[in-house]
């Protein structure tokens, strides 16, 4: 049985097994002669396809300078000598980055059918130098998902982390931003996230066979932006080159800009269109699951007319039995690190009034639960703008339900928000774990005690399965233990 099968158990019967896979693909690239190499070898991405009446993927890679005549086959099954396969269209863009030159393919897997298994291989000069495969997206009610944020920083623990996800066998991952450190930078990518991810044979010490054959689907954090000035990171923005992801939101009137040189920029946005800036706001349907993905970073304004229509209209028309909302930055956070990042907060009714389950976050790194709450902000003596301070606070009046436990009581009066951000990255505010007296910050406009769990001595990530109307969320750390655990019904 190969690696695919044993990650992922889908069937792919007729293929060879990995590792000869593996060492033809080494051979090939490396023969004397011909030196042409995989940077980076073929992941599965969501592709334009946000809601449940059609679906897609698209397939991406990355070569050295030496082009290559590519050829993507893909089919329903696994492949068959006596069937012909799909032909995927191929683009690619000639990236010219810190003096060296790569060229980044894109092939799309279109016409797909739900709730089916592919199969798809990478020929390059009619040799396979590469193969996978997948499962398209549900329809059915059930979903099976894993979330992990703050996690590309070349750590043990991230290596743990992507094991034990895919010993869980997940549908999709949800990453809540900060893909990788420092700066978003294509070389972070190359080393801090893709080898975790794509790991040959699942390890907690290599990662797994993940992003292969799961979509991922990424939430673009400050890290992924610190390299917005061209000039100074000329790979930077890299989150535009590496996603592909739906692009049914409008672009708000404060969104990430490239900035520096004049020429770079318009280099980075010819080979980034038609993804930047569309993609750091999207949504997407998956089983019986709705799923909005928003900016929070520093220049976003939450209440940005052209947003809140799109997100009224994406949320309200949606027929979906979950609403969740994932954004990098939480609102509501009961750390030492972060604490005053509560732009977020002004969203809160918003998303109340349109039947948001979850809201699902990073950033600071470790895990935290709320109860369920709902929170007015503070407006001004006029009643015409909301108040936030200059570090950042936004202050109001909070409703909590201390009646659900999760267990007993499991319908929720109000939003749960998590912290999903203990991914990988180091850890922030370990003395913080399991002693709520030090949770408290300023009382009462501010801050009351809405977190019920805390989590901030071990890395971790957060496993969510829904059946009809049932949610179980639990939380896991790197050895698979369950550290917290809910129901939530409707």
């Amino acid at each position: 049985m190969d690696t695919f099968r044993k990650a992922n158990s889908i069937p792919f019967e007729n293929n060879l097994p990995f590792k000869r896979i593996l060492f033809a693909t080494f051979l090939f690239f490396w023969s004397p002669g011909f030196c042409q190499q995989l940077i980076v070898s073929p992941y599965l991405q969501p592709g334009n396809a946000p809601s449940l009446s059609r679906e897609e993927k698209t397939l991406i890679w990355q070569t050295d300078s030496v082009s290559g005549v590519y050829e993507v086959e893909y089919k329903k099954g696994a492949f068959m000598a006596s069937e012909k396969p799909w032909q995927a269209k191929i683009a690619f863009v000639k990236l010219q980055l810190n003096k060296k030159t790569t060229f980044l393919y894109r092939a799309q897997l279109t016409k797909l059918q739900f709730d089916e298994v592919y199969s798809y291989r990478l020929n390059l000069n009619g040799k396979t130098v590469a193969e996978g495969s997948f499962q398209s997206r549900s329809k059915k009610p059930i979903t099976r998902f894993a979330v992990f944020g703050d996690c590309g920083q070349k750590t043990p623990e991230q290596a743990q982390i992507a094991y034990q996800v895919s010993q869980q066998k997940p549908q999709f991952v949800l990453v809540t931003g900060d893909n990788v450190y420092q700066n978003g930078l294509q070389g972070e990518y190359i080393t801090n996230f893709f080898p975790y991810y794509m790991a040959p044979e699942p390890s907690p010490t290599t990662g797994a066979s993940l992003i292969n054959n799961l979509p991922f689907y990424m939430v673009i954090g400050n890290h992924d932006i610190h390299g917005a000035n061209l000039t100074k990171f000329p790979a930077g923005l890299a989150y535009f080159y590496y996603n592909d992801l739906p692009l049914n939101a409008p672009i708000p009137e404060s969104t990430i800009e490239a900035t520096g040189d004049a020429d770079l920029v318009k280099l980075f946005k010819k080979n980034t269109s038609p993804r930047f800036p569309r993609i750091a706001n999207y949504s997407f349907d998956y089983g019986n699951v709705h799923i909005t993905c928003l900016d929070a970073n520093y220049y976003v304004n939450p209440l940005d007319p052209a947003l809140i229509e799109w997100l009224t209209s994406d949320l309200h028309n949606s027929k979906a039995d979950w609403k969740i909302v994932s954004y990098h930055q939480p609102g509501f956070n009961s750390s030492k690190a972060h604490y005053d990042d509560q732009i977020m907060r002004l969203l809160s009714h918003v998303l109340e009034e349109l039947g948001v389950d979850l809201v699902l976050s990073g950033h600071v790194h470790s895990y935290q639960r709320t109860v369920p709450l709902k929170f007015s902000p503070k407006k001004n003596k006029e009643g015409t703008q909301y108040i936030i301070s200059k570090e950042g606070r936004v202050d109001g009046s909070f409703t909590l339900d201390q009646q659900y436990d999760g267990v007993t009581k499991t319908k929720p009066n109000g939003i749960i928000y998590v912290v999903s951000g203990a991914g990988g990255a180091p850890l922030f505010d370990k003395e913080l774990n399991g002693n709520p007296e030090l949770w408290k910050h300023n009382l009462p406009e501010n801050w009351v005690p809405f977190t019920v769990k805390m989590i901030s001595d071990r890395h971790s990530f957060t496993l969510i399965e829904t059946n009809s109307k049932k949610l179980i969320l639990k939380q896991m750390d790197v050895n698979g233990q369950v550290l917290d655990e809910i129901t939530v019904t409707r």
